[in-house]
């Protein structure tokens, strides 16, 4: 018997793919699912609630809990409820990263308006500041709760280069500040 995804489970796998994060080990119980995942030496645990239509403080610092118990780098959470004001306000302090429940359930990459985009690293943005003569905050800004940020992990202060396809032009790219 085939069981159709919830919409948090699609969400959990966009941003497993977009992140290029590894599946370890992924274990369901219940209405919570909880993927070990990493990529390069960083490991997470994000946890997947299924039917929670309010997700509070509790599951933050269950999260950040679980996150100490197996050394993991970061905790990543993914609901189809709303979160509370305190567990909204919490989590950045406990390292937990909030998906909201109103990301996109759909690959919104497939679309063709919406250009390729990968965060620059450190020493690229070095490059950047060289070419252009301009500091990252001067490019175009982009917010943190913008769909593409959230699916790729910016957080602020990164830059994402974007690839857009155009009859005339080609390939062109451009940069975007997270802010």
């Amino acid at each position: 018997m085939s069981k159709t995804k919830t919409a948090a489970e699609k969400r959990a796998e966009l941003i497993i793919k977009y992140r290029y994060l590894k599946i370890d080990k992924k274990e369901r119980e219940e209405d919570v699912i909880t993927y070990h995942l990493s990529r390069d030496d960083k490991t997470y645990i994000m946890i997947c609630l299924l039917e929670q239509a309010t997700i509070g403080i509790a599951f933050v610092r269950e999260l950040k809990q679980l996150v100490d118990q197996e050394g993991a780098d970061k905790g990543i959470m993914v609901g189809k409820g709303k979160y509370t004001y305190s567990a909204n306000s919490s989590a950045p302090r406990l390292d937990v990263e909030l998906i909201p429940p109103n990301l996109p359930i759909f690959d919104i990459f497939d679309h063709k308006l919406v250009p390729r985009a990968e965060i620059v690293g450190d020493a690229d943005k070095e490059k950047l500041i060289e070419r252009y003569h301009a500091q990252p905050y001067q490019f175009p800004w982009l917010k943190a709760s913008d769909p593409l940020a959230i699916i790729l992990g910016a957080k602020p202060g990164d830059v994402l280069k974007l690839q857009t396809k155009s009859e005339t032009a080609g390939v062109s790219e451009s940069y975007r500040y997270v802010v």
